[in-house]
């Protein structure tokens, strides 16, 4: 009798179906077959007798079958023929969602079930990924792990990079710099330097990262990040040092890293040229969007104004 394997329908499916059959092959299970659900027209009945066909020959074989919702709901009446333990037939059943509709729940228990991973929500993937790295034998950096955080929504994305960034790595730390150069493509990685240069007053970053980003031809996406990225150390420039908390909160400015620079901005540039400049940017913005817009030139002038207020403010 075999083991029916169900893996349900999420973002990591495909990993847990790598890591599955790596773990089974490592038991002695070979891989005999591998079909798509809509080609089998005997439905589940079908799918466990070709399972129990064995060969003279054989040992312990394991079969995929992809897309198993289209067998339908499966029949009360196979359940005594699943092995629940150690069975020398698997039979990996691969959905394109959840089984709830599925598996009745007289079935459940001959089923072994692999399901989502819990969802980590915005604020605990810095700590989450820390802890993924260790458990992986890597030392990811905390200011890294908050970039990589606050970048990438998918957490599979999220594995892959931390993946790429522990092998490059090769046992020491993950720190910002690493992530910076390898965890972004031309682009992404000239807009981060642009945004951090900014922040951190770094002239030759900014200098550098403008050279790729003025292929486009309008400021204003740059000029809309860029205001997005300042936009906490406006509210820092408006706030006492009693209300500043309340107030980032209210706006929601609660991500670490982007937090981090933006107070680095503030620290260099000083309250009056923060105001100042971010009220060039709400204009530049408005003008970029009227056919009176002035384009790069005027761009570059409100932003060598700031990057210069720090030999006056400082």
């Amino acid at each position: 009798m075999p083991r029916l394997i169900a893996i349900e329908g999420h973002e990591s499916q495909r990993r847990k179906l790598e890591e599955l059959l790596d773990e089974l092959s490592k038991k002695g299970y070979a891989l005999t077959g591998k079909f798509e659900a809509a080609s089998v027209g005997g439905g589940w009945p079908e799918v466990i007798a070709a399972s129990r066909n064995r060969g003279l020959f054989d040992d312990k074989r394991m079969t995929i079958v992809e897309g198993a919702e289209q067998l339908g709901a499966f029949p009360p009446a196979l359940n005594g023929y699943l092995d629940g333990g150690g069975a020398d037939d698997v039979v990996v059943a691969v959905f394109g969602g959840d089984t709830k509709k599925i598996f009745a729940k007289d079935s459940l228990e001959k089923i072994a079930f692999i399901r989502p991973d819990p969802s980590v929500s915005p604020w605990g993937r810095r700590d989450w990924l820390i802890g993924l790295a260790r458990a992986r034998g890597a030392k990811l950096e905390s200011t890294a792990a908050a970039l990589l955080a606050e970048s990438l929504e998918s957490q599979e994305e999220l594995r892959a990079e931390l993946d790429k960034l522990a092998l490059y790595a090769d046992g020491g730390i993950v720190t910002v710099d690493i992530v910076r150069n390898l965890s972004f493509d031309e682009g992404g990685n000239a807009l981060l330097r642009f945004l951090d240069g900014v922040c951190q007053a770094r002239r030759g970053d900014v200098l550098n990262a403008l050279r790729h980003l003025q292929s486009e031809p309008s400021p204003l996406p740059l000029l809309t990040a860029l205001y997005n990225r300042l936009r906490p150390a406006l509210h820092i420039a408006c706030s006492s040092p009693r209300t500043e908390a309340r107030t980032l909160a209210a706006i929601g400015a609660t991500r670490e890293y982007a937090l981090r620079m933006a107070r680095s901005a503030f620290d260099r540039f000083g309250r009056e040229s923060v105001k100042r400049f971010m009220l060039s940017l709400i204009r530049l913005s408005y003008l970029e969007k009227t056919s009176a817009g002035e384009g790069w030139i005027g761009f570059e002038t409100a932003l060598w104004r700031l990057m210069d207020s720090e030999r006056e403010e400082n």
